[in-house]
């Protein structure tokens, strides 16, 4: 009878583990977007995958991971690259970027870096404790795109 129960026992928790190891699911990808991200990114995992309409078009996005660095690209279905989202360290920010925003939050601790990238335009986006609001997202010469620019 003890055998049994342990046998019991041992299944429930391997079922409970490969549950909890369970990755969210994932969005069959066009090839073209799949063949784009494995040429751009041949290291990356593929976290997870979603699709969504955005600017009337079905557009995919990729969360990956390669190495320490964190990715969400966006395609669309020909596997062109409509927006990347990319984890950075604070040393990748530019100094405008820094200035601007402890001049505007002194009091802000930045708990995560991202440099987001659509087309030619870049800005990054930042993670806020200890003030008002939760993020902000600056262009590179330190103007702030969210929040809104302060009027003067």
């Amino acid at each position: 009878m003890s055998l049994i129960r342990i046998t019991s026992v041992a299944f429930g928790l391997l079922a409970a583990v490969t549950i909890a190891n369970a990755q969210a699911p994932k969005t069959k990808l066009p090839m073209a977007v799949e063949a784009a991200f494995r040429k751009a990114y041949p290291n990356a995992t593929i976290k997870t995958s979603s699709s969504e309409k955005g600017d009337g078009k079905l557009q995919y996005e990729i969360e990956s991971v390669d190495g320490k660095t964190n990715r969400d690209v966006v395609y669309l279905a020909d596997g062109t690259v409509v927006a990347i989202e990319e984890q950075i360290d604070a040393a990748a920010v530019p100094s405008p970027v820094v200035t601007a925003l402890k001049a505007r939050y002194p009091k802000a601790t930045v708990t995560k870096y991202e440099k987001l990238t659509k087309g030619t335009a870049i800005s990054y986006e930042m993670e806020l404790k200890g003030v008002s609001v939760k993020e902000a997202e600056i262009a590179p010469d330190g103007t702030f795109i969210i929040p809104k620019p302060v009027k003067k």
